[in-house]
């Protein structure tokens, strides 16, 4: 099951540190129950980390002060955290953290006047694309920020094999058609209110 809520922790990875952060990344997420991804294009690392409450989530400051000194000479910028919450789900994580080979993040921003009529539409669109292709994809989780710079819809996609392969249902005409019904109707925050990333699971 997703995290109720769900904090993501980015590095900006120093060029030339890519192998030294991930072996303190491997040792963070065995001792601190998180899982780390770098960007396919390796210049970011990210962490998932859950949480069943906020309650929880005081008693992880201390390992969010000892990770920014041990990672402080592998970052070439300060931490962005974001903090989530869980609202749903077309296909449902079975793990309370992101496992899979690979991720993506979808994140588009939309405002609070339209919120209601677009979680409406993207379960008849969006969501409607994701269930037809769950045999390419592991699981698709909707969150919203609670806390974030860059406020808005978080989608955490969980797949594995082949990108081009997850990617394909999101690239034909049929998407490329829903895309422009939400930059018409749902999206604003210009370039920063849609972007999609993937991420490669590093163990």
């Amino acid at each position: 099951m997703p995290s109720s809520y769900m904090l993501i922790n980015r590095y900006l990875v120093a060029d030339g540190f890519q192998s030294q952060i991930q072996k303190l990344a491997i040792e963070i997420a065995k001792n601190n129950e998180s899982s780390f991804y770098f960007s396919i294009e390796q210049d970011e690392l990210i962490e998932f980390k859950g949480f069943s409450s906020l309650n929880a989530l005081t008693n992880y400051e201390n390992i969010l002060e000892k990770v920014f000194i041990e990672f402080k000479d592998c970052i070439k910028a300060d931490i962005k955290r974001e903090l989530l919450k869980y609202v749903e789900s077309p296909i449902k994580s079975q793990t309370e953290i992101p496992l899979t080979e690979y991720i993506q993040l979808r994140h588009v921003e939309v405002p609070p006047s339209v919120y209601e009529a677009y979680l409406k539409w993207r379960d008849e669109t969006i969501f409607n694309v994701v269930r037809e292709n769950k045999s390419t994809i592991t699981s698709f989780d909707a969150y919203h920020s609670l806390i974030s710079g860059t406020p808005g819809v978080m989608f955490i996609a969980s797949f594995a094999g082949e990108v081009n392969k997850y990617l394909k249902p999101f690239t034909d005409d049929n998407y490329k058609n829903i895309v422009k019904q939400a930059a018409d109707s749902y999206i604003t925050g210009d370039n920063e209110g849609l972007y999609t990333k993937i991420y490669k699971k590093i163990d």
